[in-house]
């Protein structure tokens, strides 16, 4: 009998806080990535994973996928163009998942990045002259890649043409579809085989527009933010609506399993906040270290959420955010003479350290 492993993930990534609907859908898909990486399943495919940016699609799959033990990689799309061209060739985005399926066979989870200050540092052999390729290659070929920023290939204009190019959208058809690709670091080296019929292909991407064009198909009114919160509308997005965005209607009908974050509220971006470990913490740490006492209100921590929505970029704005209202007052925390606390409220720009 085979176990599931969809609800151990579930339950292991509940940091991701506001997308309980794409938690259920990755890791149904990452089970069945786990049971091609058993043997149990011949052949892996692809799935299309949509959000907003700073909404959790990499943190979601990374964190997953490093709990499962499978090689993953992340690859920026927009680094690679189709053979020809100037650029990384498509079947180097194998290289990265090659190099993590190596530390899995030394037994590295990171690679050791020590070094000694001022110490010469040795250039790194490619994994692709490794004497045991064959086995790491067996490894690589039931990983997972996470392609990002695939949705700017929607945009890449054919220089000679100048027309959309779809050229590299066949490229990655094939590889999804199963090919044996040759995968090289050097232009004078043919490289290795690699079979990538059993690897899972992510296909992420902000997709800015899509959920404007189903709105107009499904008759809604609203903006595009307010439409993509609603589960019931990415249940009724289909192949065909990638196709009219730009995708190749073979590739789309391949990508058929669709996985959406959903923008980020406010309070979503305040329990990120204020989670173990998180970024309050951090800082009401510092602070304390220098014996100030933390008086933050809880309107001032909403408010940094709120300021943080605002920059539009989901998750990653928080960091600026809290950097803007509170650094300053870390040195003067740090160098008072006196107890100090410090303040934020709602209506001041940034924090300020007062006596106690």
């Amino acid at each position: 009998m085979t176990t599931s492993k969809a609800f151990e993930l579930f339950q292991a990534t509940d940091a991701v806080i506001g997308q309980v609907p794409a938690r259920k859908l990755m890791a149904a898909l990452l089970d069945r990535q786990w049971q091609v990486h058993q043997g149990i399943l011949e052949r892996s495919s692809g799935a299309l994973l949509v959000g907003f940016s700073g909404s959790g699609k990499t943190y979601l799959s990374r964190m997953m996928c490093q709990h499962l033990g499978l090689p993953y990689a992340e690859a920026d799309a927009t680094r690679y163009t189709e053979g020809g061209y100037k650029g990384l060739d498509l079947p180097q985005i194998f290289i990265p998942l090659l190099e993590e399926a190596a530390r899995i066979k030394d037994g590295l989870i990171t690679p050791d990045r020590i070094e000694a200050l001022g110490k010469p540092v040795a250039k790194p052999t490619s994994v692709l002259k490794r004497p045991d390729i064959d086995e790491v290659v067996e490894i690589a070929q039931t990983g997972v890649i996470l392609l990002d920023e695939m949705d700017k290939w929607m945009l890449r204009v054919n220089r000679d043409t100048g027309q959309v190019d779809k050229s590299i959208q066949s490229e990655l058809l094939k590889m999804i579809e199963g090919s044996i690709e040759y995968v090289s670091d050097s232009d004078e080296e043919v490289g290795i085989h690699f079979d990538t019929s059993r690897v899972l292909i992510i296909c992420a991407g902000a997709f800015v527009g899509l959920f404007a064009q189903v709105k107009r198909r499904l008759h809604m009114d609203g903006e595009e933010k307010d439409v993509a919160q609603q589960e019931g509308v990415w249940n009724q997005t289909a192949p065909e609506d990638f196709v009219k965005f730009g995708l190749l209607p073979e590739l789309a009908g391949r990508l058929s399993r669709h996985i959406f974050t959903r923008p980020l509220r406010v309070n979503d971006l305040r329990a990120i906040l204020s989670r173990d470990g998180g970024l309050l913490e951090e800082y009401r740490t510092r602070f304390e270290a220098y014996g100030c006492e933390w008086a933050v209100s809880e309107a001032g921590e909403i408010r940094i959420a709120q300021i943080a929505i605002e920059r539009d970029t989901g998750a990653r704005a928080l960091e600026h955010v809290m950097s803007k209202k509170f650094d300053l007052a870390l040195f003067e925390a740090a160098v008072a003479e006196v107890p100090v606390k410090v303040v934020l409220e709602p209506s001041m720009d940034k924090a300020e350290v007062r006596p106690q």
